[in-house]
């Protein structure tokens, strides 16, 4: 017997991309419940075909109706609506509204039947992507090794994020993108601590709206100005750190970012997961920067 209805919640529908574990799938789209509803339809037919083979068409019995079919409808209407399922629900309210009004055998046989075929024929639109156990745990590992960067960079961290997703998904070039949008975010970072002034065409140009060639040139070019004068140690130290760092945007440069935003080429896997190793070593030596720098006196 289906169970009462008060135990149906129908949740939000789920919108934006998700990844999930099986346990996670389950539990968001009760998969119990669902899998429960449709075997009490499916018995709903059987019984009919059963009451037809053996003693012919007949009205359903109302006690029979009010204790099985009638719960069973809205057991299987609260998981239609739970996913969404409108051509099935749109089959369902006929169907609810014949069986309070009585039904023979064989119209609750036909009903049954094409409430099943409506389910399974739109659970077939309802999708879902296999990740691998490997990247999987790589997706699952992925936020250990961006804290402090996210602390640090706050605004990298949808990104960030995007690009481990579209990487679990085999989305490649998509992953190297969005890390650029990061490494890009650390350049800026750097452009700034060493405040370099760009301008185009004479008049002053903010370091978001300048090209990297401009970016790198500018830092360089104002790092080599700095070290014309006296500096102590920490100075040394820090014009030092800057200009590497610069020296890495370039090689990320050259070797990712001008190919993945210039149509240059696409990605593979093993690609994909060394930009988003370098870029975390990267953006993770600039955070520990910004971190060592704060709690200097």
């Amino acid at each position: 017997m289906p169970e009462k209805e008060s135990i149906f919640s129908v949740q939000k529908p789920v919108s934006g991309l998700q990844i999930w574990n099986l346990s996670e799938i389950m539990r968001q789209y009760n998969v119990w419940q669902l899998a429960n509803a449709l075997a009490h339809v499916t018995q709903m037919q059987l019984d009919a075909e059963e009451q037809l083979r053996t003693r012919g068409d007949a009205s359903v019995p109302v006690e029979r109706m009010n204790t099985w079919y009638v719960p069973c409808l809205k057991m299987c209407n609260a998981e239609c609506e739970r996913l969404e399922l409108t051509a099935a629900l749109n089959r369902l309210a006929p169907f609810n509204f014949e069986i309070r009004q009585g039904i023979s055998w064989s119209e609750l046989r036909n009903q049954a039947k094409t409430m099943l075929e409506a389910i399974h024929s739109e659970l077939c639109f309802r999708r879902f992507a296999f990740v691998p156990t490997e990247k999987a745990t790589l997706h699952d590992r992925f936020a250990f090794g961006w804290e402090e960067i996210w602390k640090k960079f706050p605004e990298v961290k949808e990104d960030s994020q995007d690009a481990i997703d579209c990487y679990a998904l085999e989305k490649n070039t998509a992953c190297v993108f969005h890390m650029m949008r990061v490494a890009e975010m650390g350049l800026r970072s750097i452009a700034k601590k060493v405040k370099v002034k760009l301008t185009d065409k004479k008049e002053p140009l903010p370091v978001e709206f300048a090209t990297w060639n401009k970016v790198i040139d500018g830092i360089k070019t104002k790092i080599a100005v700095v070290r014309t004068k006296p500096k102590s140690a920490r100075q040394n130290e820090q014009l030092q750190f800057y200009s590497d760092a610069a020296d890495q945007c370039t090689y990320i440069r050259d070797l990712w970012r001008n190919d993945v935003s210039h149509h240059r080429k696409t990605f593979n896997d093993g690609e994909a997961l060394g930009v988003l190793t370098r870029v975390q070593q990267f953006m993770g030596l600039l955070a520990k920067k910004e971190g060592d720098e704060k709690s200097k006196p």
